[in-house]
Order: C-alpha cells, then sequence, then structure tokens
C-alpha cells in the first residue's frame, strides 16, 4: 500500500444506484456500474483503482438490483471493508451522499460516481485541500458539449456554467473531498434531492478543487461504453507481472496449475501426477524473478481417507524434483489435508497455509504477492490477504453468478507466463 499521511482519508462512498438508461438497448438488467468491461465490471476497475491509492473503507450506496453488486463483491475487496447503504427509493444524487455519509467512521472522506473512472492522484488533491470542507476534482477537456463547465478562481470555484460547445474548460469529475460539517452546514433537511442542483450550484464561496489532465471515463452512452472496452483491454497483461522484483512472491495452486486434475478423485502417486503443458517452463520462468514460490494446495483425499499424508509427500517431492531439474525452484509445498466439512479447516480461502509460510519466509508480505489458481477459493484466498490474483480459466467459473469474479488478470494456463 502506498505511504500516506497520517491524516489521508481511507474511506469513500460510491454512488452505485444508478438503472443505466441510456445503455439499457445493450445492457438489461443489471446496474449501470456493473456493465461489463474485457472480462469484469467496470464498478471493479473503480474500486481496485481506489484500492491502489490507499482506501480501505468502501460504502457503496446501491439501489437497482442492489443485490447483483452484493454477490458480486461480498463484504471485502482484497483486505478493504465494504458498507453497503441501500436506497429502498430513489433518494437524487444528495439524499444518497447523506445517508451514506452516516455509515463513515471519520470526519474527511471522498465521494465518486460509480459509472465513471479519472485516474487523479489522490494524494495530490488531498494536501492543497486538507484544510477545506469540501472540494471537487476537475478535469480539463477540449472539444466537449456533454459537460457544463467549472469556473475556478484563486483558491475557490466561483460558477458552474451550463452545457454548450466549449473548445477548452474544466469538468466536474465527480470526485469530492467531503467532511461531515458541510454535510451539516449545507445540505438541506429533505431526504431526497439534487447534490448538483441543490448544493453545488448554491454558490457557496468555499468549495476547493483540484484540476487535473488525468482521462475521463465515463460510461453513461453506449459509445462511452463501447470505447471503453479497447481502452482497457491493454491493461489486462499479464506478462507485466514480471515488472515486480525480487522482493515479491507467487503463491501457486497445484491441482490444475502445475498438473492435471483428476476429477472425482486425487492424484495418489507420481504416474498419476502429470504436468499440464507449459508448467514447468512457467515456473522456472517466475523462478527467475520472484523472490519466493510457495505452493498451497487444498488435500482433502488425505481427510477422507483416500490417500496418506506420506503419498502426498511423495507426489509433491516428485514435482519439486522434476521444476529443479528443469532450472526452476519451489521453496516449499503447503498442503491442507482437512475436510471441507471441519470447523476453522485451514482449507483456502482460509489463510492459514500463506501465515505459516510468512512465519517460515518472515520477508513475505502479503501486498507484494500474487496468487494464481484455478477455482474461486483461489482468488478469494489470495484478496483476503491483500493480494494481486490470476485466474486460470475453468469450469469452476460457471458456479459463479450475477458477476465475474474479481480478479486481476486472467488467463489460460501457465503457458501464457513463458
Amino acid at each position: 500500500m502506498p505511504d500516506k499521511t497520517t491524516d489521508f482519508p481511507r474511506e469513500a462512498v460510491i454512488l452505485a444506484g444508478g438503472k443505466g438508461t441510456r445503455l439499457s438497448t445493450i445492457l438489461q438488467d443489471i446496474p449501470k456500474p456493473m456493465a461489463p468491461v474485457n472480462g469484469k465490471p467496470f464498478l471493479e476497475y473503480l474500486i481496485s483503482n481506489l484500492y491502489d491509492h490507499g482506501i480501505r473503507h468502501f460504502i457503496l450506496s446501491v439501489g437497482y438490483i442492489h443485490q447483483n453488486i452484493i454477490d458480486c463483491f461480498g463484504n471485502k475487496f482484497r483486505d478493504a471493508n465494504i458498507t453497503y447503504v441501500i436506497e429502498n427509493e430513489a433518494l437524487g444524487t444528495g439524499g444518497a451522499i447523506k445517508l451514506a455519509a452516516k455509515y463513515t467512521k471519520n470526519d474527511k472522506f471522498w465521494i465518486l460516481n460509480g459509472d465513471t473512472y479519472v485516474d487523479i492522484e489522490l494524494d495530490e488533491f488531498f494536501i492543497k485541500n486538507k484544510h477545506l470542507q469540501m472540494s471537487i476534482g476537475l478535469i480539463k477537456m477540449k472539444n466537449f458539449d456533454r459537460f457544463g463547465v467549472v469556473e475556478t478562481g484563486d483558491t475557490f470555484i466561483t460558477g458552474f456554467r451550463e452545457k454548450k460547445y466549449t473548445e477548452v474548460g474544466y469538468i466536474n469529475a465527480g470526485i469530492y473531498l467531503m467532511s461531515q460539517s458541510f454535510i451539516e452546514n449545507y445540505f438541506p433537511s429533505t431526504k431526497v434531492f439534487s447534490f448538483e442542483k441543490e448544493v453545488l450550484e448554491k454558490k457557496i464561496i468555499n468549495i476547493g478543487f483540484h484540476k487535473s489532465d488525468a482521462q475521463f471515463i465515463d460510461i453513461g452512452v453506449p459509445e462511452d461504453y463501447f470505447w471503453v472496452q479497447k481502452l482497457f483491454t491493454n491493461k489486462t497483461d499479464v506478462k507485466s507481472i514480471f515488472s515486480f522484483d525480487d522482493n515479491w512472491t507467487i503463491f501457486l495452486d497445484r491441482d490444475g496449475v502445475i498438473n492435471q486434475r483428476l476429477p472425482g478423485s486425487y492424484v495418489k502417486n507420481t504416474e498419476e501426477f502429470i504436468f499440464l503443458p507449459y508448467a514447468i517452463e512457467a515456473v522456472k520462468n517466475l523462478s527467475g524473478t520472484f523472490g519466493r514460490i510457495i505452493i498451497v494446495t487444498n488435500q482433502q483425499g488425505i481427510g477422507k481417507g483416500l490417500i496418506t499424508q506420506e503419498q502426498a509427500d511423495e507426489v509433491n517431492s516428485f514435482m519439486i524434483s522434476e521444476i529443479t531439474k528443469a532450472g526452476g525452484r519451489i521453496d516449499k509445498v503447503y498442503v491442507c489435508p482437512a475436510l471441507a466439512s471441519a470447523e476453522n479447516n485451514c482449507r483456502k480461502p482460509n489463510p492459514e497455509m500463506a501465515i505459516q509460510a510468512r512465519k517460515d519466509f518472515p520477508e513475505i508480505d502479503f501486498h507484494n504477492s500474487i496468487m494464481i489458481g484455478d477455482s474461486i477459493s483461489d482468488m478469494k484466498f489470495g484478496q483476503n490477504l491483500g493480494m494481486k490474483t490470476i485466474l486460470i480459466s475453468s469450469k469452476e467459473e460457471e458456479k459463479i453468478e450475477n458477476c465475474s469474479i474479481s480478479v486481476d488478470w486472467r488467463i489460460e494456463g501457465l503457458g501464457e507466463m513463458i
């Protein structure tokens, strides 16, 4: 996580209750922020970006088909907490902010729209405006007519111009740094109201701003939504992980990642252990970049009495030997033999195997780690510990309803790591 000043706000309210009327011709029965972009909900890109900026508590204001969002993200994103505030009736942007702000734990927090994405540097934004009750992120645009222009003086916003063709100007990016005192002083007492019309445009004289040239993305209309699909395409190249260094750790699942699964059964001996194509070469490649290569594998067959611990150890020793012969390495294999039905078991997505690995190798930092697996439990294991995640596509994905599982990269197999 990036270094932050001690008073940097780590909470963000995201307004994610929109229906997406203008997108209804191409998307049906889905909240607008959940519009799929290259296999992931648009909202996931927004949350992931905020997480990278240091946000650790997300308050999602949801309304239209809100269960879709809740089922997708649950109560955690990596090690950040998620709180849901449900609008049982349309409250307007102002009413939604007013309600969601009650669930923040600190005086200052961020507010963002769930259907826009802009990579403003929040540190700079905060340092410039931390003494103010409210500030707005502004984005420079050229040749536009879809947005109104925000006028500024030396220190404060001076006005908001209506939408019209503009050659160059700054628009409201929908990112706000707000304090509870601003809500108390300037929000109306009504339950339903527009934040833009009934607060921002009331000529409040002490609203600050932060100007940026960052790219502004709005998926509110079909042409921009299709453009976003192309824009984010290059952000999923898994080869970019080789820009990391030996301070990073790779955690690997075993069956379905390194070797072939045996559907309905367990690998009981070395004859049944068959390496997947290019798996050995991939591990060798990873070994040249990453400080530690760790295997974490659920082996319920031991708990069921179908294989012995000694058989599992023999199979793992064979795997390590073959990888070592090829010039790669496995630093250690951690096996959980517990039954899935056992209470407080060590099976993924529970963190016990990773915690033991960190005890054995104290240099492991979960925030500088990547989990590669082929199942939902592998991805949750990594995310719960703050790791980045790589999902090897499998039929397990077909169990996911309502949204695409939250992962950083998708690959067909370890061969893509060569």
